[in-house]
């Protein structure tokens, strides 16, 4: 592939090439023609006795000068015709390029010296057909290998289909879940991410401070006054505090000293002092502790770009909505740990049955070919034995690839070497008892425990919320200002009191006038503003009811989600159970099969046929029989999961890790100050507390009525016929 963008470059280059030679040109003459009036003036001078002077005789030469100046600038600039390689000329003669590149763009390789996974690299040479090894069989519980994928895996893993290159963690790798999910929302500060710590950073004390130095020497543009010098200096410092109620306090201190030979002055040198405090406080738009704790405090510069979900509050929800979509993924990684560890259950049952159809096909072909060979056995039936072998050894090499797939994507998901000398096998089996799950209980604890009917919740909570901040500034913006400052000034910073030299009378230092003068400034009032018809609020205030009213519908969707995924389980359940009941009948059926036909074949009384068939027959029964067991165990999962009891049925709870002892310290100490606190009835928790340790409120079922609809009614169970032993 050609890139293109190095000629439109070139391009552009001979455009302006062009025009810089038509300006150098334009230059040049304009240069000539100033040269030759210079020249015809040197004449005028030699011939005229008052020879010319002042701005007019200056001119040209800065002209000259400018135009000069002009062309070298400009020069650089393709301002000739671009020589070939071949006309230049060094002063080191002629050397061979070595650093010629005809391209602007490549792949390149960021420099980063990383370390090698130690799951890899402790990893050996995969077992494979070629490669077949005795390694040493570990026999692991499912309960050990989550309890490994948890402790090793800071990326959560999950199993991914559509082969190789297809896995989250390579496609979208900045979307893949990880342990750190939560402390990155947690510490968050942009807008839409901030964490509780940027939250809470608005109400910090911010302090500013200045010191400035400037100097100015200059000459007025009037008649017998000298050069005009002034030197000046400014010290500022500033306190600033937000308060949960929307106000902000300032507390200021500038200083500054001026110094000046101008006549006009009183002192030569004065410092001037400023102390006092401003305060702001709004009364309506943008008011209260339920506002600013949702919206956080106002920003007139940004409100536009921030909304109103900048406040605690919201930073307090969005950290909850990090932890349900952090659940979510360890529930998902679990589920998949689960289904692979029964998919490697089945993977040794369906080679152990691969090797049993491999032998009684070895066996019987072993006999074909013994009574080909003395002739009681037709040539037909001996392939026919044959083809029947290499079918089942065939089979058996492709369960003992499929074998290695399955244990290599356990490793994966568990996060263990591909190959650390050892082979792991299932230490359980699947559970093959019934299980009648009760709809209506299935129904409740699938509405009250799903983490994502909790994380929508948390997600209108915080719209909830935020609406309410911004129904606050659907109203004009009225504050309440004050102000009062202290001024001193002299003609020092800090001195005993001199006599004014001007009126004989004493006078104070700057701070001395600041403690003794009584100078002062002071303001109060109120600060009005409003947009002509609010269009901007109301519309940000509609769009959260909208908003709201989505996020309601996506729960009422997601509640009858919920109700068809547990009845899929449910039915898959039955079903599941059904077929492996079905196959196992049918397994036992197909052994008896098998026994009573080589009974005859021994006899001479049946041809091989039936026997290969009825083989056949027996190691088909016995995969399927196993495959609707597994079907089962992950059909109970899938139930589990459905429910929102999957991590509770495997005794996982999630936990945040441990703190520095130094914070233990501190939570107990405010624990101590609470506990010797008195409560004060008047105080009640702006916005009100939204947070509990256990689900909140209660599922209602009711007895559903059909109405003009008939009810079917249930069919008889039909008798199963089964032979007598």
């Amino acid at each position: 592939m050609t890139v293109h963008l190095g000629q439109g470059r070139h391009m552009r280059s001979f455009a302006f090439g062009n025009v810089a030679i038509r300006v150098r040109e334009w230059i040049e003459t304009l240069s000539r023609s100033v040269r030759r009036q210079i020249a015809r003036r040197h004449l005028l001078k030699a011939s005229s006795p008052q020879p010319v002077s002042g701005r007019r005789a200056r001119m040209p030469r800065l002209i000259l000068i400018g135009a000069l100046s002009s062309s070298m600038m400009l020069s650089g600039c393709s301002m000739t015709r671009k020589k070939s390689p071949g006309e230049l000329q060094y002063v080191d003669g002629d050397k061979p390029i070595t650093s010629y590149r005809d391209y602007a763009t490549s792949i390149e390789y960021p420099a980063i010296d990383n370390v090698t996974a130690r799951a890899v690299a402790l990893s050996g040479e995969p077992r494979n057909l070629q490669r077949r090894v005795d390694d040493e069989v570990r026999e692991v519980t499912l309960h050990e290998l989550m309890l490994t994928s948890l402790s090793h895996n800071e990326i959560i893993e999950t199993s991914a289909l559509g082969g190789v290159g297809s896995k989250a963690v390579l496609t979208n790798p900045a979307g893949v879940a990880s342990v750190y999910d939560s402390a990155i929302q947690e510490t968050g500060i942009l807008f839409g991410r901030r964490g509780m710590d940027a939250a809470l950073a608005d109400f910090d004390t911010r302090l500013t401070s200045s010191l400035i130095f400037s100097g100015q020497d200059t000459r007025l543009n009037v008649p017998t006054l000298p050069q005009n010098s002034s030197q000046s200096g400014a010290f500022n410092t500033a306190l600033g505090k937000a308060f949960a109620s929307g106000g902000n306090v300032a507390v200021i201190s500038n200083w500054s000293d001026n110094w000046s030979n101008s006549s006009s002055s009183y002192y030569p040198s004065v410092y001037q002092g400023v102390l006092g405090a401003q305060f702001i406080q709004p009364l309506l738009a943008g008011s209260g502790v339920e506002y600013t704790r949702v919206a956080g405090p106002t920003n007139p510069a940004f409100g536009a770009i921030t909304g109103v979900s900048q406040g605690v509050a919201i930073a307090r929800i969005n950290q909850d909505i990090s932890l349900a979509d952090f659940e979510v993924a360890v529930r998902t990684a679990l589920r998949d740990i689960e289904n692979s560890y029964w998919d490697l259950y089945l993977a040794y049952r369906l080679y152990d049955t691969s090797v049993t159809a491999h032998e009684s096909a070895f066996q019987t072909w072993r006999e074909a070919q013994t009574k080909f060979e003395i002739g009681t056995l037709e040539k037909a039936e001996e392939l026919q034995a044959r083809d029947r072998l290499y079918e089942t050894k065939s089979s058996l090499e492709l369960s003992l690839n499929q074998l290695y797939q399955t244990e290599s994507e356990m490793r994966r998901l568990v996060g263990l070497p591909m190959n650390d000398g050892t082979v792991l096998r299932p230490a359980e089996e699947p559970i093959v008892a019934e299980l009648l799950p009760d709809w209506h209980t299935s129904l409740v604890d699938g509405l009250t425990y799903r983490v994502e009917l909790r994380r929508q919740k948390w997600q209108i909570k915080s719209l909830l919320l935020q609406l309410d901040a911004a129904n606050n500034l659907v109203r004009p913006s009225l504050n309440a200002v004050g102000g009062y400052n202290l001024l001193g000034v002299g003609n020092t910073l800090r001195s005993q009191t001199i006599i004014d030299p001007a009126t004989g009378t004493p006078t104070n230092s700057a701070l001395g006038s600041m403690a003794h003068d009584d100078l002062n400034q002071w303001n109060v009032g109120m600060q009005f503003s409003m947009p002509i018809g609010l269009r901007q609020a109301r519309s940000q205030a509609r769009n959260y009811e909208l908003q709201v009213a989505k996020a309601n519908a996506v729960l009422a969707a997601q509640e009858r989600s919920i109700a068809h995924d547990i009845t899929n389980a449910i039915q898959d359940v039955a079903a599941t159970y059904a077929a492996a009941q079905s196959n196992l009948n049918r397994l036992e059926a197909a052994k008896e099969r098998v026994e009573l036909l080589e009974a005859k074949r021994d006899v001479g009384t049946l041809t091989l046929d039936l026997v290969l068939r009825a083989q056949a027959s027996v190691a088909a029964a016995e995969g399927a029989y196993y495959q609707q067991v597994v079907a089962y165990n992950k059909a109970i999962t899938s139930l589990n999961l459905a429910t929102g009891r999957l991590l509770e049925f495997n005794n996982i709870y999630l936990q945040e890790g441990k703190w520095v002892p130094e914070a233990y310290e501190d939570a107990r100490m405010r624990a101590q100050e609470r506990t010797h606190a008195t409560d004060n009835p008047h105080l009640e928790a702006q916005p009100r507390e939204f947070v509990s340790s256990h689900p909140v409120g209660y599922v209602e079922l009711e007895t559903p009525v059909f109405g003009e609809f008939e009810v079917l009614e249930e069919l008889p169970p039909q008798e199963e016929t089964v032979p007598e032993e």
